[in-house]
């Protein structure tokens, strides 16, 4: 058998380093082997339903609208930038409101959610 995958050579000995042991090292019993310790409490000190309060509480969002920022434009693009920018965007969602129409005209979409619908426009804008 080769030593070649796609006639690229490889070292067998550093895929697999357990596979060409030597002879003594077999015979030789690990004489320090460390003791298995048992890290787990004897009794346990949190209740269950603090645990389930907590992970329940810890996966919802509160206020994210208060993370919302405004921006001052105009620290950024000049005037005629900012028409270009509110122009393209104003497309964009003229595009995505005639995929909607279009959407809705469907019967074979008519179970998808708004969301699903709204996506679904974004992606056909091209």
């Amino acid at each position: 058998m080769s030593n070649e995958i796609n006639r690229i050579g490889i070292n067998t000995g550093a895929v697999n380093p357990y596979g060409n042991q030597a002879k003594g090292s077999e015979a030789k019993p690990e004489e320090n082997k460390p003791e298995v310790q048992n890290n787990a409490p004897k009794n346990p000190s949190v209740k269950p339903d603090d645990v389930l309060t907590y992970m329940a509480n810890s996966a919802v969002v509160i206020n994210p609208k208060a993370a919302q920022k405004t921006y001052d434009v105009a620290k950024y693009v000049t005037p005629e930038q900012a028409q270009r920018i509110a122009g393209f965007v104003t497309s964009f969602e003229d595009q995505v409101a005639k995929g909607l129409l279009a959407i809705n005209g469907m019967d074979e979409l008519a179970g998808l959610s708004d969301k699903a619908k709204y996506e679904i426009a974004a992606n056909m804008v091209v």
